[in-house]
């Protein structure tokens, strides 16, 4: 037996009431839900479906016939506090929605599903990267926003080490926030699995720590990766005269790379491997940082 049918059966077992006395029945029904306080802020205007089913009815009846209906929301904007999945926590905390990233590696889909459930139209896509681009916003979109919704993405505790217990990627929205989002976050990379992010492999945590490559020659950069037992790849690019910027041909990728050549930039490729941007001729600036 389905809902109605129990409620129909349920009303022939009362008998019907004068039309004055159905009016009052509904007025007493409708200022008991409005006494509830702030969780219903104005009496709802009933369907007139519902209107019918609930007239007639004893008390318990009509919280039936309430359940069946559907749950109270407290006004059209009314948003949840909290949402879980088995990739993502989402909670508000003060003027922010914090999202915690339970697993780096699950399908995008949970994280997306997880920000609808709390109202809020936000796409998170994890890419690999280096050491140093854990945490970080590779790219960041917007729609429909205001100067008021503000969005982003860090490792927190700040500055804590990915893998280690406490230490977890997050992604902060600001409370109220009434566009779109699309945020690309920086997740530890697989083992093989190449990167992502744009970085500078001298940086503090990165495969050639402490080491300034920008300016040497092949043959001396080349020295110190093999010092460290890295693998090297080579981007060929074209600097502007002036060192002003450069350009990639792909058709010349497969040129012979000499010792004479000068390095402009060394990059995380993926784990136990840089790559190298050179180029044949020195230039009177770096083409890839500009200075």
């Amino acid at each position: 037996m389905n809902e109605m049918t129990e409620l129909e059966r349920l009303r022939s077992e009362v008998p019907a009431p004068a039309a004055d006395a159905l009016a009052a029945q509904e007025g007493r029904f409708l200022a008991a839900l409005a006494a509830e306080g702030d969780r219903v802020p104005a009496a709802p205007r009933v369907p007139r479906r519902a209107r019918f089913l609930l007239a007639g009815l004893p008390a318990a009846a009509v919280l039936a016939a309430v359940a069946v209906l559907g749950p109270v929301v407290a006004g059209r904007d009314a948003r949840p506090t909290a949402y879980a999945n088995a990739a993502i926590d989402i909670e508000l905390r003060g003027d922010e929605y914090v999202a915690t990233i339970k697993d780096p590696f699950a399908d995008h889909a949970l994280y997306n599903e997880a920000f609808r459930a709390m109202g809020l139209d936000v796409a998170l896509d994890l890419r690999p990267a280096s050491p140093t681009g854990v945490g970080r916003v590779f790219r960041l979109g917007f729609a429909g926003t205001t100067e008021r919704d503000r969005i982003g993405g860090a490792l927190r505790p700040e500055g804590c080490t990915p893998g280690r217990p406490g230490c977890a990627l997050t992604v902060t929205v600001s409370k109220g926030f009434g566009g779109k989002g699309t945020l690309y976050l920086g997740r530890p990379a697989r083992p093989g699995e190449p990167y992502q992010n744009n970085a500078d492999a001298g940086r503090k945590g990165e495969a050639l720590e402490g080491y300034v490559a920008d300016g040497r020659t092949v043959a001396e950069v080349l020295a110190e990766t093999r010092r460290r037992g890295l693998e090297v790849t080579f981007q060929i690019i074209e600097p502007a005269p002036d060192g002003n910027g450069f350009s990639v041909n792909p058709r010349e990728q497969s040129a012979k790379v000499g010792g004479h050549w000068v390095v402009w930039a060394a990059e995380p490729q993926r784990q136990g491997a840089v790559r190298l941007l050179v180029s044949e001729k020195r230039v009177p600036k770096n083409p890839v940082s500009g200075e």
